[in-house]
């Protein structure tokens, strides 16, 4: 049922027309209709996109006015009248690549055409001036009622990271403890990946708001770079649960590896809260690491052999894993709301 309940967008297309409806009966206006029309294709999710919208419609609208104008005064009301100037609509669209804005361009052109007006080009200036309306309502709207995309964002980041910390807990438990049901890591990197995706929509959207910001990067820009990371961090720690998965027995070479994930998921939570980290002391912790495995003593079991080259590898996927954390923007979810 969840997917039949009304949204803000709907709401807001649903004012917008309303309004334009209202504004356009008030000033005397005989066709309201176009008011609506263009409001209900104005209203998109983000201003700068109904911006750009408003601005093709009207574009529509003006040019369906002259060819209606042009072909009334050639060819009056008549069929032939009609299909030329359709033709015509769909031809110039086509020309300048406005596949989307054919309908508006060719219904404009006919109902001038069908108005029968004798002046047929002030009948085309009220049709523009009733689609600016409609276009001005819906702007209106759309930037009274913009959503708080900021907002959502930044909930996305908290739920991504805290969700990358989660995962990092599953594998150090199955570094500790081979053999371990898997079944709720695999559960946590599908509803991980979605939150991932479904942020970098948001973070999309936000970028739309900051199309007017051309002298600096943007704060969406950010949040897009740390959603990419978080993407490519997801598909290492998958390939890091797959290397524990490979150990059959529990090593004592494993806990000091289990340490050095837990300080680096430490880091990670205080670098994206806008925290100092340490990144000299992790730095001589993975030299001091890298050097014990050149140290260690032959592996006595087929056993011991497989789970301590799944630690080494595992130890290179941390190393990895803490470097690109490491080119992550810092304090991307303690920064304060900006609008």
């Amino acid at each position: 049922m969840n997917r039949f309940l009304v949204g803000g967008r709907v709401i807001k297309t649903a004012l917008a027309v309303t309004i334009a409806i209202i504004i356009a009966q008030q000033l005397g206006l005989e066709r309201v209709t176009l008011a609506a029309i263009v409001a209900l294709l104005t209203v998109q999710r983000t201003f700068f996109h109904s911006l750009q919208q408003s601005l093709a419609k009207l574009g529509s609208v003006l040019l369906g006015g002259v060819l209606g104008a042009t072909f009334s005064y050639v060819f009056g009301v008549s069929p032939l009248g009609y299909g030329l100037v359709t033709l015509a609509a769909i031809y110039i669209c086509l020309q300048l690549h406005w596949q989307d804005h054919i309908i508006l361009t060719a219904v404009t052109a006919i109902t001038v055409i069908f108005s029968g007006s004798n002046l047929p080009w002030t009948f085309s200036l009220e049709q523009i001036f009733t689609a600016m309306l409609g276009a001005v309502c819906a702007l209106a709207v759309n930037y009274l009622f913009t959503p708080n995309h900021r907002k959502d964002v930044l909930a996305k980041l908290t739920l991504a990271e805290k969700g990358l910390r989660r995962a990092i807990d599953f594998i150090m438990q199955e570094m500790q403890n081979p053999g371990c049901d898997d079944t709720s890591f695999k559960e946590e990197i599908d509803k991980l990946d979605g939150i991932i995706e479904s942020g970098l929509e948001e973070a999309k959207l936000l970028r739309e708001e900051q199309r007017f910001i051309i002298n600096r990067e943007t704060d969406s820009d950010r949040y897009r770079m740390t959603f990419h990371i978080y993407k490519s961090q997801l598909k290492r720690l998958e390939e890091m649960h797959r290397l524990a998965k490979r150990m059959p027995i529990r090593v004592p070479q494993a806990a000091p590896l289990v340490k050095l994930f837990r300080v680096v998921q430490k880091m990670q939570q205080r670098r994206s809260h806008g925290e100092k980290i340490h990144t000299r002391k992790v730095d001589l912790l993975m030299e001091k690491l890298e050097q014990s495995f050149a140290e260690m003593d032959l592996p006595k079991s087929r056993e011991e052999f497989i789970s301590r080259a799944s630690l080494f590898h595992l130890f290179h996927e941390i190393q990895r894993y803490y470097n690109r954390m490491k080119n992550m923007p810092a304090a991307v979810i303690s920064e304060p709301s900006r609008r």
